[in-house]
């Protein structure tokens, strides 16, 4: 039985920067790294990435980010793993939207007050 898993996440287009420190975020409450143009194989599926977390899996090597036609995938065979694709890919969409507003706010006008991670997500507190 496969485990392995793509999944899309809602970020078309996406800064490299923004999408690279997005998933150092998440490499660092996995106590992993990021690397680029790295294979993530998994039990019946490999892809080569442009960024991935390479950690040991009980059926992969770690979890892998690709762009495809300007959209965002996730990769990872996820049985056993310590987030879920959707998970993961979920936390991607989260960090990389809160980093997108940190970047852009600014040159709106706005100062960024505080920031807060909660269980529900990013709590970003801006002002004029």
């Amino acid at each position: 039985m496969s485990h392995w898993t793509v999944a899309k996440v809602k970020i078309t287009n996406p800064n490299i920067f923004l999408l690279r420190k997005a998933l150092e975020a998440i490499a660092k409450e996995l106590n992993a790294n990021v690397v680029e143009n790295f294979e993530v194989k998994g039990y019946h599926g490999r892809r080569q990435c442009n960024f991935a977390i390479p950690m040991k899996l009980p059926y992969g090597n770690g979890y892998g980010v690709y762009i495809e036609n300007g959209e965002v995938k996730v990769v990872v065979d996820d049985h056993g793993a310590p987030l879920s694709v959707s998970e993961f890919a979920n936390k991607l969409a989260q960090y990389y939207t809160a980093l997108a507003i940190m970047h852009v706010a600014p040159q709106l006008g706005f100062n960024i007050q505080n920031v807060q991670q909660l269980q529900q997500g990013i709590l970003i507190d801006l002002a004029r």
